[in-house]
């Protein structure tokens, strides 16, 4: 099997001409005010009106829809936990939910390549550092040609580039 790298990138999710794009949902998938809202605004309304009817979701899990007007095929619907103490069952979630979006190389034969935002780190609170370890653990096992992790910020970037 051939080995497939994790590429850190300063980009927006939505112009990263992936295949599969990989957001933090809230569970019941409607709208949310972050990047939920930014992607189901660019998406338009047909995602709105699809979600309605997949929710709820569990941390941890994911749920896949067509992209419908954003240039990607899929968008990975992904619920995190919130950060609360750091527990430890608070960070298995956290791996599932990049590991349920993966898993999405089994389901989504035609896509070559997934987009992550930084999950969690926003309305979950999530520390950057804590997640970012998560994250990059288990995006290096991902099976798709090409992973990006998409950041906003150079600190962001740093931080994700320290555990590749």
């Amino acid at each position: 099997m051939p080995e497939y790298s994790v590429e850190i990138r300063l980009a927006s999710i939505l112009k990263c001409g992936a295949d599969i794009i990989v957001m933090s949902a809230n569970p019941s998938l409607l709208a949310g005010s972050g990047l939920s809202g930014v992607i189901h605004k660019a998406a338009g309304p047909e995602l709105e009106a699809i979600c309605k009817g997949l929710g709820p979701v569990n941390p941890g899990d994911c749920v896949v829809t067509p992209a419908y007007r954003i240039n990607a095929q899929f968008i990975a619907h992904t619920v995190c936990p919130r950060y609360l103490t750091g527990s430890p069952e608070e960070k298995s979630l956290l791996g599932s939910a990049y590991r349920s979006a993966l898993d999405l190389f089994e389901q989504c034969g035609s896509a070559k390549s997934i987009a992550f935002a930084s999950m969690g780190t926003g309305i979950y609170r999530w520390p950057l550092e804590i997640a970012a370890e998560i994250a990059v653990h288990e995006l290096k096992r991902s099976q798709f040609e090409k992973t990006l992790m998409c950041v906003t910020d150079q600190n962001s970037l740093a931080v994700y580039r320290k555990y590749i």
